[in-house]
């Protein structure tokens, strides 16, 4: 009898809601259709990301290669839907969007495998994993634009770029987001630091005039 009361407490300890917890987790449980339409969709993102990078990349190679002309232009036809004509600077970005993506996806494929295995994928998690691409894309070109500016200010157009170090760097803003968020955060209080408190300095002075005293005339 006293055996079952620490087993009680622990599975109680596991909801937050009360003594009707966990028939309400199980309602917010994603649907078993919802969660093999994600699955295919994080199936298909991965096989268009990977096809998408193999026909770019020997292109991004040739145009951001030693004594190519900054100017000129290469020919990418992307899963057979049509024909880009890419300059070494769009070839770049394009790298780096699909390789940020295929970070994210590596995140979201991990997660969404661990919680399917543990039947706890809830459903209000689901936007969370349809935007995780667009996140680590967004995230991921900040940063490329933020090493471009800073790091190779000097240099001459993409040819002057490593498209492996970028891509790489790209790859782990996709897969650890959080982290590259905070790091960014970080160069932005050093740089964009200020003293004192605007918003305090910018309040009306006239509360501080003595009596009978003109105050400022504007702000």
């Amino acid at each position: 009898m006293s055996g079952t009361v620490p087993r009680q407490h622990d599975e109680a300890a596991e909801h937050t809601d009360g003594a009707g917890a966990g028939a309400a987790a199980r309602q917010r449980h994603l649907p078993m259709a919802a969660t093999a339409a994600l699955g295919v969709v994080l199936l298909a993102e991965v096989v268009v990301l990977c096809g998408a990078l193999l026909s770019l990349w020997p292109i991004l190679l040739a145009l951001v290669a030693p004594g190519t002309d900054p100017t000129s232009t290469a020919r990418w036809s992307p899963l057979g839907l049509g024909e880009w004509a890419l300059t070494a600077d769009v070839a770049m970005l394009l790298a780096v969007i699909v390789c940020s993506a295929l970070g994210s996806f590596v995140h979201a494929a991990t997660s969404f495998a661990t919680y399917v295995g543990n039947r706890r994928l809830y459903a209000s998690w689901l936007w969370w994993y349809l935007l995780r691409a667009g996140i680590g894309v967004a995230l991921a070109l900040l940063v490329y634009l933020l090493l471009r500016g800073g790091l190779f200010a000097g240099s001459s157009g993409a040819g002057a770029t490593n498209p492996y170090g970028f891509s790489g760097i790209a790859g782990l803003c996709g897969l650890f987001s959080k982290q590259a968020t905070d790091k960014l955060r970080e160069i932005c209080d050093t740089v964009l630091s200020a003293k004192g408190d605007g918003d305090r300095d910018r309040r009306d002075k006239l509360a501080a005039v003595p009596n009978g005293d003109q105050g400022p005339a504007g702000p």
